[in-house]
């Protein structure tokens, strides 16, 4: 059907973009470590930074068509503690991050739900990447609790209660001039609804006086 065709037409082309992509960024950082003038490097450090930045956003649109063609309905044993741990430890790979993002999860028992831990992974790192973005450098939380819920918080500067619902949709960022094509809250949305779960998003959190969370609540297995 139309929505199928869709789907493997942007599964086809995030594949495609990636090699031509990765191998451009490869180039220019070998031109970086030559000899350039100060504005040969500025100009170099620009194209490089607009292809992470394309690189991004292909990896997205790889999310969406991996998340809209159902493959999120595996139905396998989850460990939400696990997920989140997953992802976050990726995150302190990067020393910058390593006091910036905190994980909270359960001691005591095991935070189960049948899924899919890499389409699961997806959401956590997608709002973990928003949270990071647009929290003005402020410790990003996330905490996984019982029955079955993932929360990802910040300090930041939050959300107007009227941009709340329009971040959900597909090319809306949460500030206006950011580049992106605001993917990641679609993708993260489509992902939990496929997992007959629920997508809260509050600002400020409970008890704090500005910031974001993103609260994703799945049924328990």
């Amino acid at each position: 059907d139309a929505n199928h065709a869709k789907n493997e037409f942007l599964s086809r082309v995030s594949h495609e973009l990636r090699t031509p992509l990765a191998t451009a960024q490869l180039r220019l950082h070998a031109l970086l470590a030559m000899a350039l003038t100060p504005t040969q490097e500025l100009e170099a450090r620009k194209a490089l930074a607009s292809l992470v930045d394309l690189n991004r956003r292909a990896e997205k649109l790889l999310q969406l068509s991996r998340a809209e063609s159902g493959a999120a309905l595996s139905g396998e044993p989850v460990n939400l503690a696990a997920v989140a741990a997953t992802v976050v430890q990726d995150f302190w790979g990067d020393p910058a991050l390593l006091d910036r993002v905190q994980l909270h999860v359960p001691s005591d028992d095991d935070i189960m739900v049948a899924g899919d831990f890499d389409t699961l992974a997806i959401v956590v790192r997608n709002l973990l990447e928003n949270a990071l973005r647009y929290s003005a450098g402020s410790t990003v939380e996330v905490i996984v609790e019982a029955p079955a819920t993932i929360r990802v918080r910040d300090g930041g500067p939050g959300v107007a209660s009227d941009q709340l619902a329009q971040i959900r949709q597909r090319h809306v960022t949460k500030q206006r001039h950011s580049t992106g094509y605001g993917l990641g809250m679609s993708i993260v949305g489509t992902v939990v609804e496929r997992h007959r779960g629920q997508l809260v998003l509050l600002s400020p959190p409970p008890g704090q006086a500005q910031g974001f969370e993103a609260q994703v609540v799945l049924p328990a297995t």
